[in-house]
């Protein structure tokens, strides 16, 4: 009987150890799980709650309601989306008594404490339903405030993002709050519930008035509505702006476009499929008429006071994932004023993904309801997210696709890349604006090693064949970070400090080997600056002066500085970040270099040590002299990753015991720790930091399919792949 499950259930049950097919079912298991979704759009009130950098709603009422009346309610309100039912933990913080009712129930009563000290935070767990879920907060107004502040218990490891729960708001991000009352509802709403129906007002209010209305879309939407007359002769009225949609028909047909425009301007269609960009000039009122194939058209009009309308085909702004065209009045975006617009300009800002800069600066994409602008969210899990562990997945599979000539599996890649890479100048925009950005919670608030190395990596890799737009600012951004403001001792080596966690603080973790090295390398490879390979250096030869355990030649996980102690706890994975990242340095570094035998000892040291820990099943374990701590993937495949490269580039002086242990371990991780579907079992969670063994061995439980382990396993496969072939391309990484 195996560990996790019984062997005949085993992938190796199937394929025995054959490298191609099991790493195949993994990412076929990987791909069906994560699959590519496009970004969406969500309407966005300019005028809703700041959100701290740390991702906490600002819900300030008294803020909105300045002459609120002390012992008077109001209603904060939002949709929270869960992947799976149970206990979710949060932050929160109130301005004021609160009660939090979740889908109806009431789960949360605020304490005295929390009244008194609003800058205090708690820990509040909440019961979720798998889905949509509503949370409605009834907040009373004292002398200190009225509101909340709330967000993720952890937001570089998971954020969250609010949505308005009305049937009149659906697919507006942010919360929605009532006007103040004088006592509290007698029968609270539901998700969906229409607002008209609790009998309140709620707010942001999104609708013009009957003045606004008449106006052509542009003037109410961009010109102050303070001022006493909307049809004077405002310099506002007649600048220029873009307006925006697609048109799309299911059957090849002539299309005619309406629209209309204040003296001369320019009407842009794009086909989408052979990417034609068509130009005419128009003025006044004007019709156009176009054949339309089956797709999807780009349309766009330049000029004065802009207005555009297609009545002969659907005429939607789907923005890759949300679908505005129930409301007619949010078929179109708008964007301006520009005194001019380029072409190239336009074709990016068609792209919906990046700031615009305007008259006023930089911008976004407005629609036709009050000061709302549209946000795009990344709703997947995991594509096109920005995380340390999906660093190395998508490493992993990215050398899978390029060992097995598996293009789709690259192309996969690529599109998470593309996606990631390409929200990043409008995430760091959008941080600018609102306080937070909706997504790429961790590059958007960079401080420390974790929230930039591994991804940044796996980025350069997949650059060394590509084009990836912003990926070389990206990559600047990161070398900048490491090499100015990264957290270092006196003698310059990489520890933390000023951590989101505290605990973090003072310490020098195993794993920021990884978490910079293999960046380190690939910038130096780039950049062709010696200073960044004497930074690795430096680092490798720190790190293992502080975490190095002579009696047993392997690493402690932490060494602490307010202590100046090493924890003596040997935990597999961070060992496992350590070798990895020793064997990214020599795969670049000379044999010349007058620092490779130093070097190649301290690998060759950690590498014996390692070998005398594998069980005689071919795994290593949790807390590696820990044999009762259960069998640990991630560091089991890492380990014989720097095995085989060792073997393959001729690292080691004597290649038969480490060769063995190798193959060894992936029969192992074949036979124990992937199933036949290509689930991956027994990769410890992320880890925290403790002197105790026990800690590791028995709290830091193991997760199925987790990301730490899902790319550092695929690349075991590929370097046993590559060590059985010696005549492979030993060039790449």
């Amino acid at each position: 009987m195996n560990y996790y499950f019984p062997i005949e259930k085993s992938i190796y049950s199937k394929y025995k150890t054959d490298t191609r097919a099991v790493i195949h079912q993994m990412i076929e298991r990987y791909h069906g799980d994560n699959p590519l979704v496009p970004v969406t759009y969500h309407i966005y009130p300019k005028g809703n709650f700041h959100i701290t950098e740390d991702y906490l709603d600002e819900v300030k009422l008294h803020e909105k309601f300045p002459k609120m009346e002390n012992e008077s309610y109001a209603y904060a309100w939002a949709k929270l989306d869960a992947m799976q039912e149970g206990m979710f933990h949060l932050r929160l913080g109130v301005y004021g008594p609160v009660f939090l009712y979740v889908n109806g129930e009431l789960c949360y009563r605020s304490s005295l404490y929390g009244e008194r000290f609003s800058d205090s935070l708690a820990d509040v767990a909440i019961p979720l339903k798998r889905g949509s879920n509503s949370l409605l907060f009834l907040c009373i107004k004292t002398p200190l405030g009225c509101g909340i502040r709330i967000g993720s218990s952890s937001y570089k490891g998971r954020r969250i993002q609010f949505f308005a729960p009305s049937k009149e708001r659906k697919g507006m991000g942010g919360f929605i709050y009532s006007e103040p009352v004088k006592k509290p509802l007698s029968s609270l709403p539901k998700l969906w519930d229409s607002e008209k129906t609790t009998g309140l007002s709620w707010y942001p209010d999104l609708e013009f008035n009957k003045e606004e209305e008449i106006l052509t879309p542009t003037e109410r939407i961009f010109v102050d509505p303070n001022q006493n007359n909307l049809h004077a002769a405002s310099p506002e009225l007649n600048k220029k702006y873009l307006v925006y949609t697609k048109v799309e028909t299911t059957v090849e047909r002539s299309v005619s476009l309406s629209g209309q425009v204040s003296g001369e301007g320019k009407l842009y269609i794009k086909s989408t499929e052979d990417e034609t960009l068509l130009e005419k000039e128009v003025s006044e009122s004007f019709t156009y008429t176009f054949p339309l194939k089956e797709e999807i058209y780009q349309v766009a009009l330049f000029g004065v006071k802009p207005v555009v309308s297609c009545k002969e085909a659907s005429c939607p702004v789907k923005l890759e994932g949300n679908d505005f065209n129930k409301d007619p009045k949010l078929q179109f975006l708008y964007a301006g004023p520009f005194s001019v617009l380029k072409k190239e300009e336009l074709l990016k800002y068609l792209e919906v993904r990046v700031p615009m800069m305007t008259e006023k600066g930089m911008d976004f994409w407005y629609v036709d309801k009050k000061s709302c602008r549209v946000r795009p969210y990344n709703e997947g899990v995991n594509f096109g997210e920005w995380s340390y562990p999906l660093g190395v997945t998508l490493y992993g599979m990215l050398q899978a696709g390029r060992v097995f000539e598996e293009e789709s599996v690259v192309s996969y890649v690529g599109s998470h890349f593309e996606k990631a890479a390409g929200f990043y100048e409008y995430c760091m925009w959008d941080k600018e604006e609102y306080g937070a950005a909706p997504f790429h919670n961790q590059i958007t608030t960079l401080d420390c090693l974790d929230d930039c190395g591994s991804f940044g990596s796996a980025m350069l890799e997949y650059k060394k064949d590509h084009d990836l737009y912003d990926g070389e600012v990206i990559a600047k951004v990161i070398g900048d970070f490491i090499k100015e403001k990264q957290y270092r001792l006196t003698d310059g080596t990489f520890y933390r400090d000023h951590c989101y966690l505290p605990i973090m603080n003072k310490t020098v973790w195993a794993d920021d080997m990884y978490m910079s090295i293999p960046f380190l390398c690939r910038y130096y490879q780039k950049t062709k600056e010696d200073s960044y390979l004497a930074e690795v250096i430096h680092q490798v030869k720190r790190f293992y002066h502080y975490l190095f355990m002579p009696e047993l030649q392997i690493m402690s996980h932490i060494y602490d500085v307010n202590y100046s102690i090493q924890t003596k706890v040997p935990w597999g994975r961070g060992n496992g970040w350590t070798i990895f990242s020793i064997t990214e340095l020599l795969e670049v570094l000379s044999p010349e270099h007058k620092e490779y035998s130093d070097i190649i000892q301290i690998y060759r040291t950690l590498c014996q040590g390692y070998l005398s820990l594998q069980d005689n099943e071919g795994m290593w374990h949790q807390v590696l002299t820990m044999p009762e701590s259960y069998p640990e993937t991630s560091c089991t495949a890492m380990f014989v990753y720097a095995f085989s490269r060792g073997v393959r580039y001729g690292w080691f002086e004597e290649n038969t015991a480490y060769e063995n242990a190798a193959l060894k371990g992936w029969e192992a991780l074949c036979k124990t720790s992937i199933d036949q579907q290509g689930n991956l079992f027994g990769v410890c969670r992320g880890s925290g930091y403790s002197f105790s063994k026990e800690y590791y061995a028995n709290d830091l439980t193991w997760n199925i399919n987790d990301n730490h382990g899902t790319g550092i396993v695929i690349l075991a496969g590929v370097e046993v792949e590559k060590m059985k072939g010696r005549n492979m391309d030993a060039t790449r990484i």
